[in-house]
């Protein structure tokens, strides 16, 4: 009896289900890539704007005592939500401002604070 050169059925099973996994395997890196990508562009872009929206406000606040703001922020076809909160520090002279901006979903996505003279 001559045996037939080749893969039997139950090899070439056995290597499909092995390239099977490998196949879920890579999809899975590939998605959690995907996913941390767009963090790290919304984390950048959440950065740009708090510091757009906290320079805008210092400026067009100088002499004025702060007041609170919120509302939708645009940037590179992104819209992101702020929040700009005033509080006393200890120091009479001062006032903290803190800026939160959070993506459409409700994530906070940065978070800047800082200190402006508070009157002459």
């Amino acid at each position: 009896m001559r045996r037939e050169a080749g893969f039997s059925l139950i090899e070439m099973l056995a290597a499909l289900a092995v390239l099977a996994i490998a196949g879920v395997a890579l999809m899975n890196a590939l998605t959690t890539g995907i996913r941390a990508s767009t963090m790290a562009e919304d984390a950048a872009l959440a950065g740009l704007a708090a510091e757009n929206l906290l320079s805008e406000h210092i400026a067009r606040a100088a002499g004025d005592p702060p007041r609170e703001r919120s509302g939708p922020y645009e940037i590179a076809g992104r819209v992101f939500e702020y929040r700009l909160e005033s509080e006393a520090s200890g120091d009479p002279g001062l006032v903290r401002i803190t800026l939160v901006v959070e993506t459409e979903q409700g994530r906070e996505a940065a978070r800047r604070v800082t200190f402006v003279r508070s009157g002459p």
